[in-house]
């Protein structure tokens, strides 16, 4: 192995680790821990996120390798504004059960995703009910938390709609890349510095909202300012203006 190709999978990885750190996983990787009065739960989620979405990059990567494949840009530009209408569902749902539960004497948060749920449960209720006759509301009282399969499906929808421009320099690369065998151990370097940082990114917000777990009204700050900040991301992937956001890293 060349010191070229070394040097080119040492940048993968570096090229992973910031790409990592975009704003959307951060939206997503904040709501699947926070949201979680379960913190072990919630850090498990964020791991199938993360899986979900390497294993999009691994499998784009891999078809750069063998046959020069990469998005179509048509696939990119709907999937940014799945992504950023998922975000803004969040938000919405989030902030009106804190609105409706700012009374409560002991505040109990739930899932972003579990509320999001009972309120597509409940329109798709009224609707069938208007023509059954009756429909009957969701009850909020059964335990229902997103699984692993929903987290590792979110992390999916975000590998498609989130081909920042490091990942693309990445599928270019690889692409031109004369080996196979060079060209996935490059996919797998950025794929394995995703991880480490959505890994870091899991671990500080689950040390966050532990933090303000002991204050109620620390927790439904927290649970506002990370409401109003998926709004926001989420909004400027549905206008397809994500690319104004500056780079972290």
């Amino acid at each position: 192995m060349s010191n070229e190709v070394i040097g080119l999978i040492f940048l993968a990885l570096l090229f992973g680790f910031r790409h990592g750190i975009d704003w959307d996983h951060i939206a997503a990787i904040t709501d699947l821990v926070g949201g979680e009065r379960d913190k072990k739960k919630g850090l498990i989620l964020s791991f199938w996120y993360a899986f979900g979405h390497e294993v999009v990059i691994v499998v784009l990567g891999g078809m750069a390798v063998l046959v020069g494949l990469s998005i179509p840009d048509w696939v990119d530009a709907v999937m940014e504004r799945v992504v950023g209408l998922t975000l803004i569902l969040l938000a919405i749902f989030m902030l009106s059960f804190l609105y409706r539960n700012r009374k409560q004497k002991e505040f109990i948060m739930v899932s972003r995703w579990r509320i999001l749920f009972i309120g597509f449960y409940n329109v798709f209720a009224r609707i069938t009910g208007r023509f059954l006759g009756n429909h009957r509301m969701f009850d909020s009282t059964i335990r229902l938390d997103v699984s692993r399969t929903g987290a590792f499906a979110i992390g999916i929808a975000h590998g498609i709609g989130a081909e920042t421009p490091t990942q693309l320099l990445l599928f270019a690369t690889v692409a031109g890349i004369g080996s196979p065998y060079y060209g996935f151990l490059t996919v797998f370097a950025f794929a394995t510095g995703l991880f480490v940082s959505h890994t870091l990114l899991a671990l500080v917000s689950l040390m966050g909202f532990k933090r303000s777990l002991k204050n109620k009204w620390v927790f439904q700050g927290v649970a506002i300012a990370t409401s109003v900040y998926s709004l926001g991301i989420g909004s400027l992937c549905i206008l397809g203006k994500s690319s104004i956001l500056p780079s972290i890293l």
